[in-house]
């Protein structure tokens, strides 16, 4: 059996570990095809929270047995994220409601650096969480607002990007993968040339780029990360990764009692207990499969966590390439006059895109396709901006439709996805 055969049947293998891939909670059967608007969770996450619920005390603390284990689920889910990302310390990692809610805590600390004079950059190809805060903060505060715009293949005008930056850019905005269309920034090139120009803070919004790529914050080179629990396969939580050096030009939101180092200034009020189980339990799952992608030359040494996690998204991100090529691959027995497809689609093109696909039925809206799709196939997709309107607005579209895939997906989804597809544009 060849190497990408055995990888494949892995993964197969590896769909059990989530109870409601096939059916929904209603027992009803499905194929889920909107991990972009939040992935399925993973059985140990379930496992984890169920846990929590029976053995945590709402504050942490260092006498009763139920707030120890609350004080070191804390510490543990920190470090768990920490080695996910490469970062040095659990100190550098703060849990908050969402990453939408992070980033404008994040946007309210940095205030202090937006004044008149200064500029900060938003990049078109974002989210509006990684827009909207930093544009709110510019225009209290009087700084200006750059923006950069997209060319033909829905990428962002990278040298337009670098011109922009000069000596009063105080921050700059980017995605690590598009939430529509799934186009992958070169953030390590990017951030590099960015710090070659300026001092700028570059704050980095990966939340659809983690469940998908290896994430190495020291490689990278930014300031600030974020991602989403709900989208690594586990529950709703935001996590903000802030680097030591980059924390002092910080003022966050805090009440006067409230520690105010790292990471507990980022906070405000008690922490969602249950949620941070959730995503501690979501990691494990992910440490475990990469322990089992260890290879056999590998077995004989010690790896750290960090290498783990690594291993076990290459091989993620190895697995969904090949869904994603021959996804690619299908499209050629589709009439090109009756839909089009968003973004990087050529095969040559997979290493710079994620297992996201944006498209539109030129006889229906988005909500329409969307309620066929459910109708004819009990396939669910996802229709609207994305909250990332300033791509929909760049491709002149008020709402388009959006496949996204994940590891737990197969190749028979993907006919089901392309038999009904073919099912509504020849109305068959």
């Amino acid at each position: 059996m060849s190497e990408p055969d055995i990888i494949y049947n892995f993964f197969q293998q590896n769909r059990s570990h989530f109870p409601y891939l096939e059916k929904d909670s209603s027992g009803q059967k499905r194929i889920y095809l909107n991990s972009g608007a939040g992935s399925l969770m993973v059985d140990s996450c379930y496992q984890a929270i169920e846990m929590a619920l029976r053995n945590l005390n709402s504050m942490p603390g260092m006498v009763s047995n139920e707030e120890i284990q609350t004080a070191e689920l804390h510490q543990e889910a920190r470090k768990a994220v920490a080695d996910f990302i490469g970062a040095n310390s659990p100190e550098e990692i703060s849990f908050h409601f969402s990453t939408t809610a992070a980033l404008f805590n994040l946007a309210f600390a940095l205030r202090k650096l937006f004044q008149p004079g200064k500029n900060c950059l938003v990049t078109d190809l974002d989210h509006l969480a990684n827009i909207s805060p930093w544009e709110t903060i510019a225009q209290q505060q009087g700084a200006e607002i750059r923006r950069i715009h997209l060319n033909d293949e829905s990428q962002i005008l990278i040298d337009k990007l670098i011109e922009k930056v000069d000596r009063q850019t105080v921050l700059v905005a980017l995605t690590g993968a598009s939430n529509v269309i799934g186009i992958i920034n070169p953030l390590t090139d990017l951030i590099q040339e960015i710090k070659q120009k300026s001092d700028a803070l570059v704050v980095i919004d990966a939340v659809h780029l983690a469940p998908h790529s290896p994430i190495d914050v020291r490689e990278i080179g930014g300031d600030f990360l974020t991602f989403s629990g709900y989208k690594l396969f586990g529950p709703m939580i935001g996590i903000l990764y802030a680097r030591k050096e980059s924390q002092p030009l910080s003022f966050p939101y805090r009440v006067e009692t409230n520690r105010p180092q790292a990471p507990f200034c980022w906070e405000q009020g008690m922490l969602p207990n249950l949620a941070i189980a959730g995503l501690k339990g979501a990691l494990d799952y992910l440490e475990d499969l990469g322990n089992k992608l260890i290879s056999p030359r590998d077995k004989a040494t010690t790896l750290s966590r960090t290498r783990v996690f690594r291993l076990a998204m290459e091989g993620v991100k190895n697995y969904e390439q090949k869904l994603s090529l021959y996804f690619m691959k299908n499209l050629e027995r589709i009439d090109r006059q009756k839909i089009k497809f968003y973004g990087l689609v050529a095969g040559n093109k997979i290493v710079s895109k994620v297992p996201t696909f944006a498209f539109e039925i030129f006889d229906y809206s988005a909500a329409e396709t969307k309620r066929l799709f459910w109708e004819k196939g009990k396939i669910l997709i996802a229709d609207g901006n994305h909250y990332s309107a300033f791509v929909t607005r760049h491709l002149k579209k008020e709402a388009l439709n959006r496949l996204s895939l994940a590891h737990y997906d197969n190749l028979e989804a993907i006919d089901r996805f392309f038999d009904t597809l073919e099912n509504l544009i020849y109305k068959k």
